[in-house]
């Protein structure tokens, strides 16, 4: 699961959440995380799971992905402290590790948002 906070420059702060263990951000459809300008390539970067940690990775993006204002050329640890920018947005991951996300039920179980859910 990842949990990402996306904030376009000037604007309010959006969570997003996504059951998997990869997000791609990008212009168009078929992304992820679809983000409209024309400073955001099609297929700009990935945010994924690799070994307990999150990284973050340019898709040969035309103006780059940076990780605290650093221009990335290859996969980069990132954790909640990091800011990931992506064309005029900032991306955040909302959790250190993925071990500290809560493993979803299996299907069937409770709906989300239960008591009994919160409690285990």
């Amino acid at each position: 699961m990842v949990i990402l906070t996306l904030t376009e420059k000037g604007g309010e702060p959006r969570q997003l959440t996504f059951d998997k263990n990869e997000v791609t951000i990008g212009r168009v459809q078929g992304n992820d995380v679809v983000l409209p300008k024309g400073n955001v390539s099609k297929r700009h970067c990935r945010i994924y799971v690799q070994d307990g940690h999150f990284s973050v990775e340019d898709l040969k993006s035309t103006n780059g992905t940076y990780v605290n204002g650093r221009k990335i050329t290859e996969s980069t640890v990132v954790s909640t402290a990091d800011k990931v920018y992506v064309g005029d947005f900032v991306v955040r991951v909302d959790s250190a590790t993925p071990a500290e996300i809560p493993t979803p039920p299996p299907p069937g179980g409770n709906e989300a948002g239960s008591l009994s859910r919160a409690l285990e």
